[in-house]
């Protein structure tokens, strides 16, 4: 069978470098130097790849942030990626859910220029005398696009005396590793008559490791933090083979620090702002060039500028600052408006669209966009998924046909337009008197009738102007009155 690529290593023991969700060409937070710490942090993993002279490095996903990256982001990533050429490591990857464009992919054009090797169903391998790696991959599928994948593509039976280490790239977020997940791994290796050592996953950001069906599923992590949520340091994987085992460790990387300050109010506050910025000046050590977020919770006594708070750790030395004012009402304050109801927006919103008479497609695509609970990056792939199933769900060899049973309003409407021609009729017959010779017209044979002795002198209307009663104007009507 045609294989890809074949690598060989005269090292006995074989490292894999595995990374993902680099989400290069971020500019988080809106943010030039955060678009650069995304950089500097992927090409810290590339150079600790070529310092520690990794066989290999594999990338599962995500590895723009954006399937439209600036020029700059490109000249960028061209620039880390010929470092690696270089050193003689190669970079293989899949296609993430960020960066997935309809038909050729970035992967593809580095490919094209000897950067990169895309990963799919025909095995690239990497070998030495005892044994040999095959990477498998699989780019990022939705639940609907996974139901038509054609798993038997896989080519497996490639003759040869090593030992076989299989491998299967994946960027999706599974179970059992992430419990509660609505794909699992089974999903996607069970098809495919490959027995796996390791699938070695992208699209979650912490780093995740559990043994399942005798293969170790992992996650590296993002490289740099996408939220402030994502408290742990930053890493990536080292798969080692030395033809008996495999084994996975992990090292992390050093990013840009992410500070969280809490500041409590209370009820005996009386400059409350001031307290702030004497909790702040608390971290001025470690304010300095880090993503600082300000948490006020407590008792919300009175009003406080958030610009003025994030302007004043900016000047202590911070990239970005940004503050989150969770405090509660005061007890008797909010005691004092108990009566009052509050709407949820999001339902007033719910509401007024239903009065745009959307149809039930729209008002599903709305409510997916308003979900809370859909990533940014998962609207596309939700939207795909609920839409499939709503256009199975429907049954439309119906949907146009006329019922052949009026409804009362549909009666109420037929018997006020019948009344409203009536009236017309009897309003025209009443302001249009017909000329007598009109009204007991006779045939006219134009062949054998005089041209003139059909119509009486005294009609207005020319010969070559003659009408039927139904096809006179008001133009007529007016110039009969006048005339009369």
């Amino acid at each position: 069978m045609k294989q890809k690529s074949v690598y060989t290593s005269e090292n006995p023991t074989i490292q894999i470098l595995h990374t993902a969700d680099t989400h290069l060409g971020s500019r988080q937070y809106h943010n030039d130097t955060r678009r650069q710490d995304f950089f500097d942090s992927f090409e810290k993993v590339i150079s600790d790849a070529i310092e520690n002279e990794m066989t290999a490095v594999i990338h599962a996903g995500d590895f723009f942030d954006t399937r439209n990256p600036t020029i700059e982001d490109l000249i960028d990533t061209i620039s880390i990626l010929t470092k690696l050429k270089n050193a003689a490591i190669p970079f293989f990857g899949i296609v993430g859910n960020h960066e997935s464009k309809q038909n050729t992919q970035w992967l593809d054009i580095f490919a094209e220029m000897g950067l990169a090797q895309r990963l799919g169903s025909e095995p690239t391998i990497i070998e030495n005398d005892a044994f040999q790696i095959r990477f498998y991959g699989i780019d990022n599928l939705s639940a609907p696009r996974l139901d038509s994948f054609d798993f038997s593509i896989f080519q497996s039976e490639i003759d040869t005396d090593k030992k076989i280490y299989n491998l299967l790239a994946l960027h999706q977020l599974l179970d059992p590793i992430l419990p509660g997940q609505p794909l699992s791994a089974d999903d996607f290796t069970n098809p495919i008559p490959i027995q796996f050592d390791a699938v070695l996953l992208g699209d979650n950001h912490k780093y995740e490791c559990i043994r399942h069906n005798g293969a170790w599923l992992t996650y590296p992590g993002s490289t740099e933090r996408c939220s402030a949520s994502e408290i742990e340091p930053r890493a990536y994987n080292i798969l080692t083979f030395d033809g008996t085992d495999l084994s996975i460790t992990r090292r992390n990387i050093i990013t840009r620090d992410f500070i969280v300050i809490s500041a409590e109010m209370n009820e005996n506050d009386s400059n409350p702002i001031e307290n702030i910025f004497s909790k702040i000046d608390s971290y001025s050590e470690a304010i300095k060039d880090a993503v600082v977020f300000v948490e006020l919770s407590g008792i919300k006594k009175s009003l406080i500028s958030i610009s003025e708070i994030e302007e004043y750790v900016k000047n202590k030395g911070a990239i970005v600052a940004r503050v989150g004012d969770k405090r509660d009402l005061n007890k008797a304050e909010s005691n004092a408006v108990s009566n009052i109801v509050f709407r949820d927006p999001d339902e007033v919103v719910t509401l007024e669209l239903r009065k745009l008479n959307l149809t039930e497609a729209g008002l599903l695509l709305d409510g997916i966009i308003r979900d809370r609970e859909t990533a940014k990056s998962r609207i596309d792939e939700e939207s795909e998924t609920k839409l499939k199933e709503f256009l199975e769900s429907r049954d439309f060899s119906e949907e146009y046909k006329r019922s052949s049973v009026y409804s009362e309003n549909d009666e109420q409407m037929t018997a006020f337009l019948q009344n409203l021609k009536d009236e017309k009729e009897e309003d025209f017959q009443s302001n249009v008197e017909m000329p007598e010779s009109n009204q007991k017209m006779q045939p006219i044979d134009d062949e054998n009738q005089d041209s003139d002795s059909s119509i009486p002198d005294s009609n207005p209307i020319q010969k070559d102007e003659r009408k039927s009663p139904r096809q006179y104007t008001l133009g007529d009507m007016f110039n009969a009155e006048d005339e009369s």
